[in-house]
């Protein structure tokens, strides 16, 4: 048989110095303070790559706005599209930022309230001071850039919520009375909302161990963001009324260019991939799951979009012209629409419903798009974009969807501490889920009412808001710059020179004269 060859070892070659020891401590707490510092790093990376891919959006909004509408004001709703962006970023990092988030929560004896954010950090950043938070070998937020990051994150959402209302009032909106609602937007009553629902202090956030009901789950913003937008898109468009001859001549006031509607809507789809998984807002935290729902979310929001232009496709074609049909046509703008209320519907449960359950979302949104777009027309209210049945309808729907299909395993409402986790006897029944999948109810009614309350605000806001603009004479441009187009009339000229050359030319030889400015 084999041999075997005791060894036997000695305590003194057991033993270890004290030296020796404390440097192997010394040498574990290094490798997990690099550890943390490069989790830290990472999730500022991750934030700002996913910042811009939703700042990118409002590139797909200019293009989309600008393939929607008559040739002769293409470069008006571009300034426009280009003013969100700067316009915005400023008011935000004045006012938005510090009323929508509340850093100060118990320093110095400040406590946040439930309504609106009133600590002086995030009020320009003024409280940002991250050459005083030492050496930064945690996850704080005030290291390793996290905070800039976030206002970034956070800046590019406010820009998006203001860009839907600018499609609603194409082609009759003053450049003015656009400047003074969009500061006012994004200074004021988008961050309230957002105050409402995604601040952990505020009185609809699911984070809110205080928070009514169950807490408003809305991840990524069917109501805060779309919801938002979409409501005050609705009730600008009805204040400033139609474009001259829109419902009376409406063959006139087809997109200018399907192309351009085409790639704005790939250029939004592409940004939702930073817009729904990227409101994880982090890839790494002790006992998080961020980076599992970071990668869920891609696959809901995929197949919501998908299965509403599938299904949007086939309701515009097959559909009778009294329901909204196209009469047997393949609609492009219309599946193009359906598409991004697919992508609405399932923002707000991205991270909370199973695969199927995105599918629902989808295939629901492409109905409401379509109910709310004939609505629209029913009504005679000019909506060139669709802004109000894309992102206020599909916002709303996004927002009840998440009452019926949030699964138990990914929901996160209500919080920890609530007093709506518990039965009649105090036993702490967790989160709840949707109605299909046997929940107690809270969370379906949360759904519900949150929403009725953030249309309420913002609809009581934009009516003061947009009659004011009106009563001030500021909010329409005249009958004559409407009717020769705001790129001439106010712009110094026309977006495609060569072709407004041609109809000039074809004008001048009919005898038409030329509107002069």
């Amino acid at each position: 048989g084999s041999q075997r060859t005791k060894v036997v070892v000695t305590s003194a070659q057991m033993s270890i110095t004290q030296e020796a020891f404390d440097a192997l401590v010394a040498e574990v707490a290094a490798i997990k303070a690099d550890a943390n510092i490069t989790k830290a790093e990472e999730n500022t990376f991750y934030l700002l790559v996913c910042g811009v891919f939703v700042f990118l959006m409002q590139a797909g909004f200019a293009l989309l706005a600008a393939g929607s509408i008559r040739m002769k004001n293409v470069k008006n709703i571009l300034l426009k599209s280009v003013m969100d962006a700067c316009l915005g970023g400023l008011v935000w990092y004045l006012f938005g930022y510090g009323i929508a988030y509340d850093a100060d929560n118990g320093v110095d004896g400040h406590s946040a309230n439930g309504f609106i954010g009133a600590g002086p950090t995030n009020f320009a950043l003024s409280g940002v001071r991250d050459w005083e938070t030492g050496s930064g070998e945690d996850l704080g937020l005030g290291n390793i850039g996290y905070s800039w990051i976030s206002f970034f994150f956070q800046y590019a959402f406010a820009a998006a919520a203001a860009t839907i209302v600018s499609g609603s009032v194409a082609e009759r909106c003053s450049l003015m009375g656009y400047l003074v609602y969009c500061v006012l937007i994004i200074g004021f009553i988008y961050p309230i909302v957002v105050h409402w629902v995604w601040d952990g202090s505020g009185f609809l956030s699911a984070f809110n161990p205080n928070a009514m009901l169950a807490g408003m789950t809305d991840f990524a913003g069917s109501g805060v963001v779309h919801m938002t937008g979409g409501i005050a898109a609705a009730i600008a468009a009805a204040i400033l009324g139609p474009r001259i001859g829109r419902f009376e001549e409406p063959e006139k006031f087809q997109g200018q260019s399907a192309s351009l509607q085409v790639l704005g809507t790939f250029l939004l789809w592409f940004g939702w991939y930073g817009f729904n998984p990227g409101s994880t807002l982090l890839l790494h935290s002790d006992g998080g799951y961020y980076a599992r729902d970071m990668a869920r979310a891609a696959v809901t929001t995929t197949l919501s979009g998908a299965t509403a232009a599938c299904v949007g496709l086939f309701l515009k074609r097959l559909l009778p012209p009294a329901l909204g049909g196209a009469g047997h046509v393949w609609d492009l703008g219309h599946t193009c629409n359906s598409l991004l209320g697919g992508l609405v519907s399932v923002t707000a449960g991205c991270s909370t419903v199973d695969p199927w359950g995105a599918i629902v979302c989808g295939f629901v949104g492409a109905w409401v798009y379509h109910g709310a777009s004939c609505l629209m027309r029913k009504l005679k209210i000019d909506d060139p974009l669709d802004a109000f049945a894309v992102h206020g309808s599909c916002g709303l729907w996004g927002c009840i969807a998440v009452g019926f299909l949030a699964t138990p395993a990914y929901s996160y409402a209500p919080a920890a501490g609530s007093p709506w986790r518990l039965n009649n006897v105090g036993v702490d029944l967790g989160t709840d889920c949707g109605l299909f999948y046997g929940g107690r109810g809270t969370l379906f009614a949360s759904q519900i009412v949150s929403p009725i309350i953030i249309i309420a605000w913002v609809s009581a806001c934009s009516v003061i808001m947009f009659f004011g603009l009106k009563t001030a004479g500021i909010f329409r441009i005249s009958e004559e710059f409407e009717i020769a187009g705001c790129d001439i009339s106010k712009h110094g000229g026309a977006a495609y020179p060569d072709i407004a050359a041609e109809i000039a030319s074809m004008k001048k030889a009919e005898g038409i004269p030329d509107a002069k400015f």
